[in-house]
Order: structure tokens, then sequence, then C-alpha cells
């Protein structure tokens, strides 16, 4: 006699296909509906290039959603570092913000890149991981870009 097990079963991979992460994404989309408005994300690059050759050297990669900037990536590089090219990347990332009529904007630094930064960018911790990576820390830091704007709470955040 065989044995089938019918409903459904796990399926455990660190590559998962196009069509089950599409279903996930769709179905939680879907369901946020009830709660938000669609996202409207869309993406932002501030790149540094060479003004002779155009060789990049630097960049910010983020998107903007809800009102929010996020902060994905930084880099500059090693011969362009402590000249302001960073504060410059992020500023110019926030104007383009406000533009898409953005709000806050927010960011995570891990201990040993450059949380400091942020801070003195006038950016707050708003949350910690600790030991992670073992040994350090990652932070999530948020500044608004328009002074004095409270988030209104919708009926389903108010407890």
């Amino acid at each position: 006699m065989s044995s089938t097990t019918a409903g459904p079963r796990l399926e455990v991979t660190d590559r998962p296909d196009i069509e089950s992460r599409g279903w996930v994404l769709n179905g939680l989309a879907a369901s946020n509906r009830a709660y938000v408005d669609e996202p409207g994300k869309r993406n932002l690059a501030v790149i540094i290039r060479d003004h002779g050759n155009g060789e990049i050297l630097g960049g910010l990669l983020g998107w903007t959603s809800w009102e929010w900037l996020r902060i994905e990536l930084l880099y500059v590089a090693p011969a362009c570092r402590r000249t302001g090219w960073g504060t410059r990347l992020v500023q110019a990332a926030e104007a383009e913000a406000l533009k898409r009529l953005c709000r806050s904007a927010w960011v995570d630094s891990y201990s040993f890149q450059a949380p400091g930064f942020y801070e003195r960018l006038g950016y707050t911790i708003f949350g910690t991981l600790d030991d992670y990576p073992a040994g350090h820390r990652r932070y999530f830091l948020q500044r608004r870009l328009i002074a004095n704007v409270e988030a209104p709470l919708s009926t389903n955040d108010r407890a």
C-alpha cells in the first residue's frame, strides 16, 4: 500500500523561484491595501562622478515611498572621504525627497560604519540590534525632513 500525504507541505530554499516570491509579495500587498494606500515607491540614486573622466567616486542608493526617504546604501571612495561628499550625497537625496513630498528619512548603519555621521546630520537612533553581526551593533536612524510634522495615526493605530 502506498502512502501519499494530501494537503500542504513546506519547502525550504535559499533560491526562491520568481513565482513563489511574486505570490508572497502580491498577497502581502493586497492584504496591506486594507490599511494603507499603494506605497508609490520610486528609486533614487545620487552619484558622484569625476568631472574629467566620468569615473564613479561615490553614491547613495535608496527610494521614496509613503512620504519617507529610505537611504539603503551610501559609499564614498577612500580618496574622497572626509571632504564633505557624504554630506552632499545625503543632502541631495533629502532635497529630492522633499520634492517628492517626503516628510521623513530613515537609514540603518552598523557600529563599524557611520552611525555618528548620520547623527551629525540630525538623524536620531530609534532602534538597535545588538550583536549583529557578532561583536557589533546595527543602528536604525531617522530624521524629520519637515519640522513640526506629526504623522496622524490611523484608526487602526489608536489603541
